[in-house]
């Protein structure tokens, strides 16, 4: 539908002591399409939810997750689900030398 007042349409609201986070959900099927839903995702909340059900490049989710980042000024976590697993990546952490090295121990682990 369209927002014709530009209000943030969050899929999710989390909330943990008395802290609101707005995800927008994205279920990831395909083998190359993340990078074009979190773009999609831009203007709709400035946390994203990847629900991951289906096997993805640890290294292609990097870079997308890290280019979502450097596309969005307003973004401020892409939190991931694979499997049981959760994973939070903060734009601070992308900003890290390390990024790719802590992404591939927390994604594969």
């Amino acid at each position: 539908m369209p927002n014709p007042h530009d209000f943030r349409t969050a899929d999710f609201i989390f909330e943990r002591k008395n802290v609101f986070k707005l995800f927008d959900l994205k279920t990831i099927s395909g083998k190359s399409i993340v990078g074009s839903r979190l773009i999609e995702s831009i203007g709709q909340a400035n946390r994203v939810l990847l629900n991951m059900a289906s096997d993805y490049n640890p290294s292609s989710l990097a870079r997308s997750v890290k280019m979502y980042f450097e596309n969005s000024d307003e973004a401020l976590e892409v939190l991931i689900f694979k499997g049981k697993k959760m994973i939070s990546i903060t734009r601070d952490l992308t900003l890290s030398p390390q990024y790719y090295n802590i992404f591939m121990k927390r994604y594969i682990r």
